[in-house]
């Protein structure tokens, strides 16, 4: 099967002239998500440098070396004589074979030329090899699409073959195929290796779905479980610029952490112990007016955001911001609602961030399982008899999904699972164990999420 390509037509309106700027902006990007930098905040530091269209194509540049890494690192290392060279090349390398494989709308004598010229830049004395192999793949274009002939033959395992061919780390890969079996672990690595489109919210405060689905510019679907979710079919522009985003008519989220509206009830007071950006708690206040919100984060940029956010939707006035960790326990003070949207891996929304996949490793995994589980144990200690605590992690792990609900409730005997008749309808075909709900973006089309759903007895 060959590779997805990107369709750049989403992204620009037309064939862009291009100059060494995206280029230059991809790989410095893609340097600093090598060294550890994250993807969104190396964009967003560079987003001033170039023009809207130029800064369109940098990010597609970025998303598919990130997306497709191991494939083209297997394909251009057919082409080295020592079979090595420096991450400075191979970046460059990888940049221009990405867009001889994946950009159709560009043309191919702009792409080595380009892309020649950046290595004269970056490493000079070396663009002759890059103008080499570049041109090399161009006269044999049709031929690595396909399985590389270079494995005809072999013995390789079948995992060793989807890492490369699906560019995911090894050790997820084994990790998947123990989950899900070798066909659906392909399907995942598929779905991971697709763009996904921003899901909107509706304030239901403010509009209802219909009327703003109305009043977007562009065709919209509407979500299978949230009743308030719309996916734009495209997404041309940023959704601050479309309509209704100013007067607080809609949020981005993503629908699978949109269904926590449906989960949580009406409770009159609730913690969002790891609030992070407050997508949660504006969730809640959006839907129960009558509920008092306290967001709790160490970060205090994160929960500013928080509150310039909640004023956009009309609902600064529910929510209180606070700041710490809830590990340091809140002394006299109990919620009839407790959200724990943990830190974890983020390996459920590798469509959105693909370099999660390469910087997470499996001893990652075990260090923010422990953590997660303090966290709720914590968190724990703050529901009020009767009152309801959510876990939830953006991963597909099973260390921070139902590992850590089981260890919690074999620690907690003050809590239960929920049943399967307090779970609403809509939902139950996502149960995957007493009180577990799962997510998966090869069978939802959402991102890969968990939900753990406690009740204080």
């Amino acid at each position: 099967m060959g590779l997805l390509k990107i369709n750049l037509v989403k992204l620009l309106d037309k064939t862009v002239d291009l100059s060494d700027d995206p280029r230059q902006v991809a790989l410095e990007v893609l340097e600093a998500v090598a060294k550890g930098g994250r993807l969104d905040v190396s964009l967003e530091k560079r987003s001033s440098l170039l023009a809207t269209e130029d800064l369109a194509l940098a990010q597609a540049l970025v998303y598919a070396c990130l997306r497709h890494q191991s494939r083209l690192d297997f394909l251009i290392k057919t082409k080295l004589k020592k079979n090595r060279t420096d991450r400075l090349a191979l970046t460059i390398l990888r940049l221009g074979l990405a867009q001889i494989l994946f950009f159709d709308r560009l043309r191919d004598y702009a792409i080595v030329s380009q892309t020649v010229e950046l290595a004269r830049v970056k490493i000079p004395g070396r663009q002759g090899l890059v103008n080499a192999i570049l041109r090399e793949f161009l006269r044999e274009k049709a031929s690595v699409w396909g399985w590389p002939q270079e494995l005809d033959g072999r013995e390789t395992e079948e995992a060793q073959r989807l890492a490369i061919f699906y560019s995911h780390p090894r050790w997820l890969v084994d990790r998947l195929v123990a989950q899900l079996g070798y066909r659906e672990a392909r399907a995942n690595l598929v779905a991971n290796n697709q763009p996904a489109p921003p899901t909107l919210r509706v304030n239901p405060r403010r509009v209802s779905r219909e009327e703003l689905a109305a009043r977007l510019p562009f065709p919209t679907a509407t979500t299978k479980f949230s009743p308030w979710g719309l996916i734009p079919d495209g997404w041309p522009g940023r959704p601050e610029s479309w309509p209704g985003f100013q007067e607080g008519h809609f949020a981005v989220q993503d629908e699978a952490s949109q269904i926590l509206g449906l989960l949580v009830g009406r409770p009159r007071s609730a913690l969002d112990a790891c609030a992070g950006l407050g997508g949660k708690s504006l969730t809640v206040a959006s839907l129960v007016p009558e509920c008092r919100i306290l967001a709790l984060d160490p970060n205090w940029d994160r929960l500013n955001k928080l509150l310039k956010e909640a004023k956009r939707l009309g609902l600064g006035a529910q929510i209180k911001i606070r700041h710490g960790e809830i590990q340091a326990t809140l002394p006299g003070e109990e919620f009839e609602l407790a959200l724990v949207d943990a830190p974890c891996s983020g390996l459920g929304v590798i469509r959105r961030r693909p370099d999660l996949k390469w910087l997470k490793t499996p001893e990652d995994i075990l260090r923010l399982s422990e953590t997660q589980l303090e966290i709720l144990k914590a968190a724990g200690r703050l529901v009020a008899p009767g009152g309801r605590l959510i876990y939830s992690v953006c991963a597909t792990t099973d260390e921070e999904g139902p590992g850590t609900i089981q260890r919690f409730l074999a620690q907690s005997p003050q809590f239960r699972a929920w049943e399967t008749a307090e779970i609403p309808p809509v939902l139950r075909e996502l149960a995957v164990g007493p009180g577990s709900l799962r997510l998966w973006p090869q069978r939802q089309g959402t991102d890969g999420f968990f939900y753990g759903l406690l009740a204080r007895v």
